[in-house]
Formats: structure tokens, C-alpha cells, sequence
């Protein structure tokens, strides 16, 4: 993952994990425009000016444009007042619906399908590295060792891409059956008393300190399994993004402490660039499923001009008739682009600032 690291890192980052993502995205506007009857005459990557034509099919160039910031479908008759009868214009509302819809809908498949992946063949273990034991804690009465890894929980062995301790709190006060591998040891099973919630302030539930979590080779699981792992990842990769929009309203930038908050396509490649090495090509692959489930759910948002937006818009100017729909469609908008350009830069001032370690 060299390739990552350096100052052209982000920019990779961003060109190679985030880019795909949208031309997938409206890869699944071409689709359903297609299936619906709407000529596509461009499907463009990147922005134009346009470089070359990579592909002249009978109804659709494929392009290659200069900006490589993301991805285009120009369909017919998009003009208002175009009489097109395999335009944009001239199609059917549930027609118009559809085609907005089917960017998100691709997104989440994208989704589904890496997280497929992460939970099934590609599924690993984890195991935690102990940097350090505090004298007198539950680890240190078990026999821990600064250096020893915990390798398991109650006999289940770690996902890699999941919290592995994040089930001690509610385990508070109990004994817990940890699966220990000291160096030059074979694994062995040591029950450890944990903290009260009140003991545990400040000092964690077992009372170490972790140096890092590591790969500790493939996981096997059920194709059902796997499948509903998927499912539930999707899900939570997708409605997280919901929480972290309700927090940005009183916290715009993330916060220095390491706190999780909304960061820009900036602090997204930033932060993809320096770990790179640690994340690995399965790592990455979980960044994009987790990007994607968020670009779909952002993608619904009922703000022009982004595709909920649009369909709020479609139905409003149904409601409203054509002449008056279709002015109050434009100063919509307008207004919706000009609030995205907005957010858009405050959430990058943020990511700059965090860049350089200037606080809020």
C-alpha cells in the first residue's frame, strides 16, 4: 500500500475508492433510464472537458473527461419544454422516480455485496496485542502479560472488523472466559472478574492497555451466516451516517480528541492515505462498503439537487402543475445547490483544520 503513502496519497485515495463509488452510483441511473425507455446519449467519468470517447455504442458514448471527481448521465430531451418522446421530459413520473432511485439502490447493492465479501471468503480473525497490564487489575490477577494477545471471548473467536470488547460492559462485575496466547505458548483459556461500571471509570473493565489489534487469519463462517452478517452491516454502515449528520448540527468539525463526527471527502482521504498499510486491500475494501452505504443514504436526503431531493421536487411540481411546479422546481434548485456548495466547504474547513491540528 505504498502507493498510498506521501503527499499523493489522499488524492489516490480519493481517485481509486471514492470515484468508483459515484460512477457506480450513476451507472445505476444509466440502467434503469435504459430499462425505462430515456435515451442516454453520455455516460461520462470524471467531468467535463471531455479527454476522448472510450466507447461509441449504438445509444451511448462512454467518455473519459478531464476532473476525475466523479461521474455524469446526460440523458435526452432534458431541456425544459423538449418535445423528445424518449426524453427525460416526456417520461412518465413513476418513469422519473425509478431512474433517481435505482443510483441509491445500486449504491447499497455495492454495499451488501462488499460486506458479503468482508463476512464470507474474505471474513478474518483478530487478536489484541497487550501493551500493558495496570498492576492490581482483574487482567493482572488472571496472569496477563504485557505482550500476551487475547485471541477469543467466551470461546468465539474475533471478527476483525468488529469491536472485539465491545460486549464487556454489559458483562460489568461478572467473570468472563477470555482465550489468552502468551509468546512461545499455546493458547489457554483465563476467567477474569471485571470491574464494576463505577471500578471501570477511567481504569477499562479488565485494566489493559491495548497496542494494537492484528490479523490473526481466516475466519470461517456459514454462507447464512455470512449473508445476514452482511445484511446487518449494510444497515448499520448506512443509518450510522444518520447520527453523525444529527451530531454535525451542534458540532461541525470532528472534534481533536479523536471523537467521531462528519468528515469531508478531505479528511476522508487523509485518513485512508495514513492508514493504508495498516488496513490492507481487505481493509479498504471495507472503507468502500462502508462509503457506499453512506453515499446511498445521503443520496436520499430530501435536498436538491441530490436524488431525494429530486423526487420530493418531481412530486411537488405534480402537485403545484406544470408552470408553477417547474419555477418552484428551479428555485429549489438552486437553493439546494447552493446549501450543498456550503456544507461542503464548512465540513472541508473542519477537515483542514483537523489537518493541521487546529482546534474548534
Amino acid at each position: 500500500m505504498e502507493i498510498l503513502s506521501g503527499i499523493a496519497g489522499p488524492v489516490l485515495v480519493f481517485v481509486l475508492l471514492v470515484v468508483p463509488l459515484i460512477v457506480v452510483h450513476e451507472l445505476g441511473h444509466l440502467v434503469a433510464a435504459r430499462l425505462r425507455g430515456i435515451d442516454v446519449p453520455e455516460f461520462g467519468i470524471g467531468f467535463p472537458p471531455r479527454l476522448f470517447t472510450l466507447l461509441r455504442g449504438r445509444r451511448t458514448e462512454l467518455t473519459i473527461n478531464a476532473l476525475p471527481l466523479g461521474g455524469f448521465v446526460r440523458m435526452a430531451g432534458s431541456e425544459e419544454g423538449d418535445t423528445d418522446p424518449a426524453g427525460w421530459e416526456r417520461a412518465t413520473l413513476t418513469s422519473k422516480v425509478l431512474v433517481m432511485v435505482a443510483g441509491v439502490a445500486m449504491n447499497i447493492m455495492v454495499a451488501f455485496l462488499l460486506m458479503l465479501l468482508l463476512s464470507g471468503p474474505l471474513a478474518e480473525r483478530s487478536s489484541i496485542l497487550l501493551e500493558d497490564v495496570q498492576l492490581g487489575s482483574p487482567a493482572a490477577a488472571a496472569g496477563l502479560l504485557p505482550g500476551d494477545r487475547i485471541v477469543g471471548l467466551e470461546g468465539e473467536t474475533f471478527d476483525r472488523f468488529d469491536s472485539p470488547l465491545q460486549s464487556l460492559p454489559a458483562r460489568a462485575g461478572e467473570s468472563v472466559r477470555v482465550t489468552v496466547v502468551s509468546p512461545g505458548q499455546p493458547a489457554r483459556d483465563v476467567s477474569i472478574a471485571l470491574r464494576t461500571a463505577e471500578e471501570a471509570a477511567g481504569q477499562g473493565y479488565m485494566g489493559v492497555k491495548i497496542a494494537s489489534i492484528d490479523s490473526a487469519g481466516p475466519l470461517s463462517r456459514s454462507i447464512g451466516d455470512a449473508l445476514g452478517l452482511a445484511a446487518t452491516r449494510t444497515w448499520d454502515a448506512g443509518t450510522s451516517i444518520i447520527g453523525a449528520l444529527g451530531s454535525f448540527v451542534t458540532s461541525p468539525f470532528r472534534p481533536s480528541d479523536g471523537a467521531s463526527g462528519v468528515a469531508g471527502p478531505i479528511g476522508i482521504a487523509v485518513g485512508v492515505s495514513a492508514a493504508a498499510g495498516q488496513l490492507g486491500f481487505v481493509g479498504l475494501l471495507r472503507i468502500a462498503a462502508l462509503l457506499s452505504a453512506n453515499l446511498a443514504v445521503l443520496n436520499l436526503l430530501p435536498i436538491p439537487p441530490l436524488d431525494g431531493g429530486r423526487v420530493a421536487a418531481l412530486f411537488l411540481r405534480r402537485l403545484l402543475g406544470e408552470v408553477r411546479g417547474r419555477r418552484v422546481e428551479r428555485q429549489l434548485v438552486t437553493a439546494g445547490a447552493v446549501l450543498m456548495l456550503a456544507l461542503f466547504a464548512w465540513i472541508s474547513l473542519g477537515d483542514i483544520l483537523n489537518l493541521f491540528g487546529v482546534k474548534r
